[in-house]
This record gives C-alpha cells, structure tokens and sequence, in this order.
C-alpha cells in the first residue's frame, strides 16, 4: 500500500499474537485504507513510526491464540479455573460477558502497545468469535479456525453455546480429529449441523475435501473479492476487524 496519510475519521485495528501484528486502518466507511504486517515476539514488539502522531476515531486491539478459560458468571473468581488449566505463574486478565466470564493470558507487549494508543477496546478472539456466533440461528453449529498450529472452536447445540477450545495441531488429519472429536462428546446431529470456517479460500477447499463423507458442507465466512485473495492470517484478520467496525 501507499504511505498512509491519517484522517481523524479513521479506524484502527490491531490484531496481535505471539509472533506478530497486523495494523489495519479502515476509512469512515469501514474500507481498509492501509495495513502494516510487522513480524516480531512478544519480547520485540515495537510501534511503527508511522502512525505515532495519527489520531483514530476508535481503535480495537484484538489478541489471538491467547491461552484462556471460561467460568460462569456466577463465580466470584476466575483465577482457581485458569490456574486448574494453565498453571500458575501466567499473568492474565479478565473480562466477561452475559454469557461467561473469560481469564486469558497477557501478551507481554500488552502495556507497551496500549501506552501508544488512546481510547483502547481490548478484546480476544474468543470473545468476538462468540459475539459473532451468537447473532448466528443455527440450533446446531460448530465454528472453527486455524491459525499458527493452533486449532479454535466454539461449539452449539439446541441453540445454546456450549463449548469453546483451542487445540494444538501439526496438520489436516489432526484438526479433523478434534472437529470430530467435539461433535461426537457433544453429541451433536451430525445431519443438522451448521459447520462454518474462517480462513482463506484454498484452505477451506482443503476442508471441504477433509470433511466431504462426515459432514454437510462446510460453510465459508462471505469475503469480498478483494480479501478472499489474502492469505489465512490476514482473512483471520479482517474477519475480527469486521466483528468492531
């Protein structure tokens, strides 16, 4: 892209894991106007030059691929839960819902990038992915994608949510194990269910060829012309843009 020149009417998203950020600048009218791609650890973060002086209507800093638990609302705390499943020692923070409360863990370059920003809405996949999810009217329905050998998955069942999990993953036949896996626990209606990926064309091609004997189609997230050519990580990208703007 060209050299980006700020409007005050401009939105940024900021899409951050433990190996690199997307900076996304959407226009007024939610088009994306500029995009940084910046490949770093949690230990190199740094914010570009470029944008130190640029002022934005709103900004969403979205962390994915963060390990996280979920509670009821009616528990007083949550540490027990993230302790039981992670371990101790891992710094996280706490946010929640009318449906849950979720602990996740603290990117380490959470502090330097929000002390860049102005006006910052925190939020992890998790959370936006079951905003999305929960707008949906499918009684049965499993959503899933992957990102850097990381499986996510929410799960429904007779309109209710029901389950939401990460899973590490080396390859096809794996993710196919625990899609498969969850469906059959849940015991979900396999000739009922709405199955649904977020990802790039050729990899939803591959999914639709993984699941062809076991599943009904597999539906894609509707792409513009423009971003279904991008590659998975930035489809990831501006599908949880999509869920703020």
């Amino acid at each position: 892209m060209s050299a980006y020149h700020n409007a005050l009417s401009d939105k940024l998203v900021l899409f951050i894991d433990t190996e690199s950020s997307i900076y996304s600048i959407y226009s007024k009218d939610n088009q994306l106007k500029h995009q940084l791609v910046l490949d770093s650890d949690d230990s190199d973060f740094s914010f570009p030059k470029e944008l130190s002086s640029a002022i934005f209507s709103s900004t969403n800093l979205q962390i994915i691929n963060s390990r996280f638990t979920l509670c009821p609302l009616s528990e007083d705390e949550i540490d027990a839960f993230f302790t039981l499943n992670h371990g101790a020692g891992i710094d996280f923070l706490t946010a929640k819902n009318d449906t849950f409360k979720i602990g996740f863990e603290k990117p380490k370059a959470l502090d330097l990038l929000t002390s860049k920003l102005v006006n910052t809405n925190t939020a992890t996949d998790i959370e936006l992915l079951f905003d999305y999810t929960s707008k949906k009217n499918h009684s049965h329905a499993i959503y899933f994608y992957e990102h850097k050998g990381i499986l996510s998955l929410m799960a429904w069942k007779d309109g209710k949510f029901m389950l939401s999990n990460r899973y590490p993953i080396a390859n096809a036949d794996e993710l196919f194990y625990f899609v498969m896996l969850v469906i059959e626990q849940l015991e979900i209606p396999v000739q009922d269910i709405h199955v649904e990926s977020i990802a790039s064309q050729d990899k939803v091609d591959e999914y639709k060829s993984l699941f062809k004997n076991y599943l009904p189609p597999i539906h894609q997230q509707v792409l513009s012309d423009e971003t279904s050519s991008k590659d998975n990580t930035q489809i990831l990208s501006h599908f949880f843009a999509q869920c703020v703007l």
